[in-house]
C-alpha cells in the first residue's frame, strides 16, 4: 500500500527492478493471448496513455475502441478519415473469422486503429467479445490491450466481458473515486487492477485511503502508481515512452512506472488470486 505524502511516490523504488521481464505466457504463446482491457467511467484520467504504454511494454496488439478523436489512434499517427478502409469496423462486421492485420511502425505498439463510425455501428457487446476472443487466438498468443471509450458503451461492455484483467486508472479527486466506486459495483466480481494515475508529489491522504479501501474488495487489486507527468500532455512524439531511445531522466522515470504496472498486470494474469 501507499503511505501519505511524497512517500507514496518514493515507494515506487521498492517495486522497480533493473529490467522488466514479462513471463512468456503473457508475451506470446501457442494459446490465446492475454486480454487486458483499460477502462474508466471518466475521460482525462490517463487511460489512453496507459493502454499505449502497456501495449508497448508487453509487445502486444493495441485495439483502439475509443471512437472519439485524440485517442490512441491519433497518438499513434493514423488518420482514419484519410484511409479508404476501416480495419476495425470491417473486422467487427465480418465477425470472428476475419481478424484485422495490426499496423506496425518502429517504437510504437502494433495497432488496430479506431474509427468515428464505431459509435453508430449496428453491433453489440457480445459481437465485440466474440471478435476479441478470436483475434487473441489468431494473433499467435500475443497479448491484446484494449483501449475503450470512456463511460458506458456496448463496445466497452464487450471488451470487459472477455478481459482476463480490467485495468482502471484512478487519479486523485472525489469525483474520480465516486466514478470508480460505481464501476466496481457494475462489474462486481470481475478481476480489476486499480492504477493510481496522475499522482502529484503530495497526494491527498483521503484519496489514498479511499484507494486502499476499494482494493479490499474481492478480485480488486492495486498497482504501483503513475506520477503526474505534465510534460506528457505536451509531448509530440508518437514513440512510446517505454521504447524511446536516448531518453532523459524524466522519460526514464515515466517508463519505469509504466513497466511496473505492466509487471503487476502480468503477475495477476499468471496468478489470478484475490490476495
Amino acid at each position: 500500500m501507499y503511505a501519505c505524502g511524497c512517500a507514496a511516490i518514493r515507494g515506487l523504488d521498492r517495486v522497480r527492478g533493473p529490467s522488466l521481464r514479462i513471463p512468456s505466457s503473457i508475451r506470446g504463446s501457442a494459446v490465446r493471448g492475454t486480454l487486458l482491457t483499460v477502462a474508466a467511467q471518466k475521460g482525462g484520467v490517463g487511460k489512453t496513455t496507459l493502454a499505449y504504454e502497456l501495449a508497448a511494454v508487453l509487445d502486444g496488439v493495441l485495439v483502439d475502441l475509443d471512437f472519439h478523436g485524440g485517442g490512441a489512434t491519433n497518438l499513434w499517427g493514423f488518420d482514419p478519415m484519410s484511409s479508404i478502409r476501416a480495419p476495425l469496423l470491417d473486422a467487427l462486421e465480418h465477425g470472428p473469422g476475419r481478424p484485422p492485420r495490426p499496423k506496425h511502425r518502429p517504437n510504437r505498439p502494433d495497432l488496430i486503429p479506431s474509427h468515428p463510425d464505431l459509435s453508430a455501428a449496428r453491433l453489440d457487446a457480445e459481437a465485440v467479445a466474440d471478435c476479441l476472443e478470436a483475434w487473441a487466438q489468431a494473433w499467435q498468443g500475443r497479448s491484446v490491450i484494449i483501449d475503450t471509450h470512456p463511460g458506458a458503451h456496448w463496445s466497452t461492455d464487450g471488451a470487459i466481458q472477455v478481459a482476463d484483467l480490467v485495468i482502471v486508472p484512478v487519479p486523485p479527486g472525489r469525483r474520480e473515486i465516486a466514478a470508480t466506486e460505481a464501476m466496481l459495483r457494475e462489474y462486481e466480481g470481475f478481476p480489476i487492477l486499480l492504477v493510481p494515475s496522475i499522482v502529484p508529489p503530495s497526494p491527498p491522504a483521503r484519496w489514498i485511503a479511499a484507494l486502499q479501501e476499494l482494493a479490499q474488495a474481492p478480485s480488486v487489486h492495486l498497482a504501483p502508481p503513475i506520477s503526474e507527468h505534465r510534460w506528457l500532455r505536451r509531448r509530440m512524439l508518437a514513440t512510446a515512452v517505454t521504447r524511446q531511445t536516448r531518453s532523459g531522466t524524466r522519460t526514464q522515470r515515466a517508463a519505469r512506472e509504466y513497466q511496473a504496472v505492466a509487471r503487476r498486470a502480468a503477475q495477476l494474469c499468471l496468478t489470478p488470486t484475490t490476495t
